[in-house]
This record gives structure tokens, sequence and C-alpha cells, in this order.
């Protein structure tokens, strides 16, 4: 009686450029934790995916956290900061996954949106720098600086970019300030 094959026992290449494409990033993270052979298989489609869109895990993100939000707000007492904490939390640990704790150097593609920030100013500025090749960037919520900026100027073949800064709660005078 022969077996049919299994996720597991296909060679890595078909499973990371024909399977793993349609997943989307919170299932590839939950597959990964599965065996060892499925976290090799993610970990190699990660590090040579073309396209990182962090839109659809941070909605998520933000979705789990909305129904943990009264169990926060009663352990932290603060409810402001225990949802920055959770989001800013939760966030970081998904971008160091995705991005391989920051060391994928094909993309072609990234986009980053959030109400929270995901990674650290210096953190998106070494992924930047490590992806000459990419095409498109999109940076919607953050802090825009102008060593950000240099990064993304010397970027020879991006021919899209959006930019968007973090606009905050910060009214001084009836002014929204910018961050």
């Amino acid at each position: 009686m022969s077996h049919a094959p299994t996720l597991t026992s296909l060679p890595l290449e078909v499973t990371s450029c024909s399977i793993l494409p349609l997943l989307d990033h919170v299932s590839l993270a939950k597959l990964g934790q599965s065996c060892t052979s499925m976290r090799s298989a993610v970990s190699f489609y990660l590090q040579t995916n073309k396209n990182l869109d962090m839109t659809a895990v941070t909605r998520w993100i933000e979705n789990e956290e909305a129904r943990d939000v009264d169990r926060m707000e009663v352990i932290l007492n603060d409810p402001v900061r225990s949802r920055e904490y959770v989001y800013c939390d939760r966030k970081k640990v998904a971008f160091k996954f995705l991005t391989r704790n920051v060391t994928v150097t094909h993309l072609k593609k990234l986009t980053m949106t959030s109400s929270w920030p995901m990674a650290n100013l210096n953190t998106v500025k070494k992924l930047i720098k490590q992806n000459k090749d990419m095409e498109e960037l999109s940076i919607v919520n953050m802090k825009l600086t102008n060593s950000l900026l240099d990064v993304i100027s010397e970027l020879p073949k991006l021919k899209y970019l959006k930019l968007s800064p973090n606009l905050r709660e910060n009214k001084v005078n009836g002014v929204w300030s910018v961050e």
C-alpha cells in the first residue's frame, strides 16, 4: 500500500515556491511552529520573498488585541498604555519574524502600515539599506526623519514611494502635531 505524499515530504523548493506563497503571514507563522521541516521551509521562503506587506499582519494583531483589551486594562490599569505596549510588542515580534530578524535582502516591495510602531527607526533603515533593489516602498504612520529619507533616497531602483507621517493625538494650542 503506497502512502500519499505529505507536505513535509515535498522538496523544500516545491513547498517554498509553490505552496507557501498562497498563505497569509499569520498562517506562515503558525505553519512554521508545526515542525522543524516546516520551520525550515517557512524560513527559506521568507528569506527569499520579494514582497512584504505588514498591513494584514498588523490588522490581525489589532483585531486580536481588541478581544483582549478588557483583560489588559484590568491587568495594567492604564488602557492607553496597555494597548500601546501589547500592540507594539506583538507587532515587533511579527516584524522580526517576517524579516528573519532583519536579514532579508531580496525585497522588491515593502509596505508598513500601522497605528503603533512595529520596528524602531534604525531597524527600518537597516532593512531598507539591505534591500537595494527595492522598487516599491510604502511607509504609513511612521516617524519620518531626515536620516530615513536619506536612506530611501539611496534606493537606485525605487519606482513607487508612499510616505505618510505618524499623526498622534498631540494637540497643542488646537493644532495637531506630527510626530
